[in-house]
């Protein structure tokens, strides 16, 4: 979930500082590491730490890339790759081949990579990785094609047939050629990651969202459809989709993770957001709730459309705190209750003896109950809550989170909900009484797969009904066989 930025520019003195503001403006993906990469005729120059990208990239930093006279640059703000952000693993990250080789190349990457011990024990004679990220494997399997191949569009051809079924991705790229710099970017074959590009004052800016042009004042940008590549030279900017296969945009990306502002497939995401509101209140038709609030700040969208559906006032009364920390990827249930529970405030004049539609994106944990959102409004004086969620019942963990083992499977509210029996052969109504004893409300109300898809359109569902963008051969056996039960017991 890296937010990621590409720029193509020469002779625009204000480059570095278009990359700056087009990296910042995806900070809400990632707050663990930032990085710019930035090329002019002599070589690739890269600056990256730990932190938001205010505090990695100063004025001075800025000053000094834009006197390189950049021709390219790349952009990363990083989310939490390790459970301790380790700054050796932050991008762009430099590939660095044993042998000398003309070309240069700093990559940075938005995607997962299923299992990359086979490709790095094939890569490590001719290349020397310094990370444990992923990212440099896909690199060096791209600096290794453009060397074969030179810096064309069968490069990319050869990584998309290498990477096809076990990975998602969203790639910027600078190669330097020993003369000039180029700007390369990639995405799989399904466009499962968002991507987008567009020309702004004579720039060719490439983002995992749209947010970036908006911050440059760039408006409508073009959505990568899924093996689209773009390469940008002295001799100008060409995209082209090299393969054709049925697209699988990941729709959580929409309902969660993308910035309420940007694209996604055409939309823009609040209204996306605002009308999953919409539905559920079409779906529920009835609600005991005095007021909605929104759980933020991702459950802001979902909410004006509950008030809007339910005819209820819409009240600020859950605030998120200064010291907040993101908590969605903390991995121990303990540290992440405590966080949680330092992210929000109530208001009590306003909470008080009412009842209360609390909308959200998702339940993915549930961990909003202990110590935290859940906790705060009753707190505050609540007497009931009605938590009504955009999404629906995740029953499958993300492919991003199978390297923890089924551990990721059973931590799910609805696994924990049901972890004596199985959920998958209860109704919603069972399953949203389930949830709502679990995270400790009066009454869950889930979204349901059909009703989200008219909002949406289609893609994959990998947490509600396992169309996961992998090939199973690369899935974990213990998966399949969850996976297996869920289709027996719904008779798919």
């Amino acid at each position: 979930m890296d937010g990621i930025v590409g720029l193509y520019g020469p002779g625009d003195r204000e480059l570095v500082n278009k990359a700056f503001l087009a990296t910042g403006a995806c900070q809400h993906r990632g707050k663990a590491s930032t990085g710019l990469a930035v090329a002019n005729t002599k070589g690739i120059y890269v600056h990256k730490g730990l932190g938001r990208i205010a505090e990695i990239i100063d004025p001075n930093t800025i000053k000094t890339f834009r006197d390189l006279e950049p021709q390219a640059a790349i952009g990363n703000i990083g989310y939490t790759k390790r459970r301790v952000p380790e700054r050796v693993n932050a991008e762009p990250v430099m590939i660095c081949p044993r042998n000398f080789s003309p070309l240069q190349v700093a990559i940075t990457m938005d995607g997962y990579l299923i299992k990359d011990d086979d490709l790095r024990a094939e890569l490590e004679a001719d290349y020397s990785f310094q990370t444990d990220n992923k990212t440099e494997v896909i690199g060096a399997l791209l600096h290794k094609y453009l060397s074969e191949e030179g810096i064309r569009f069968e490069a990319g051809e050869r990584l998309l047939q290498t990477l096809s079924g076990r990975a998602t991705f969203a790639l910027t790229a600078i190669v330097h050629d020993g003369s000039n710099a180029h700007l390369v970017a990639l995405n799989d074959a399904k466009a499962f990651e968002p991507f987008c590009h567009a020309i702004i004052d004579d720039v060719f800016v490439i983002s995992s969202e749209s947010c970036s042009h908006r911050r440059l004042s760039g408006t409508n940008p073009t959505e990568y459809d899924g093996g689209q590549m773009t390469i940008c030279s002295p001799d100008g900017c060409a995209v082209k989709r090299l393969v054709t296969e049925p697209m699988m945009p990941d729709i959580f990306q929409g309902v969660y993770f993308g910035n309420v502002a940007s694209l996604f497939r055409g939309k823009e995401i609040f209204q996306i957001r605002r009308e999953l509101g919409l539905k559920l209140t079409a779906h529920y038709a009835t609600s005991r709730a005095d007021i909605v609030i929104p759980n933020p700040e991702s459950g802001w969208g979902v909410t004006v459309g509950l008030a809007e559906g339910l005819g209820r006032p819409l009240l600020p009364a859950l605030i998120k705190l200064p010291q907040a920390v993101r908590t969605f990827q903390e991995g121990e249930r303990t540290t992440r209750t405590q966080e949680v529970g330092l992210k929000f405030g109530g208001i009590d004049s306003l909470l008080r003896d009412r009842a209360v539609a609390m909308g959200d994106d998702s339940i993915v944990r549930g961990s909003v109950s202990e110590g935290g959102s859940v906790w705060v409004v009753y707190n505050a004086g609540a007497r009931l809550i009605e938590f009504w969620i955009s999404y629906g019942p995740m029953f499958f963990p993300s492919f991003k989170e199978w390297h923890r083992g089924i551990e990721c499977l059973q931590e799910l509210a609805v696994q924990r909900a049901f972890a004596e029996s199985t959920p998958y052969d209860k109704d919603l109504d069972e399953i949203n009484r389930a949830v709502a004893r679990l995270v400790g409300v009066d009454e869950v109300k889930y979204n349901r797969k059909e009703l989200i898809e008219e909002v949406t359109g289609p893609g994959s569902f990998q947490a509600l009904d396992a169309s996961y963008p992998i090939d199973e051969r690369f899935w974990p056996d213990w998966l399949k066989k969850e996976v297996d039960l869920f289709h027996r017991v719904r008779g798919h």
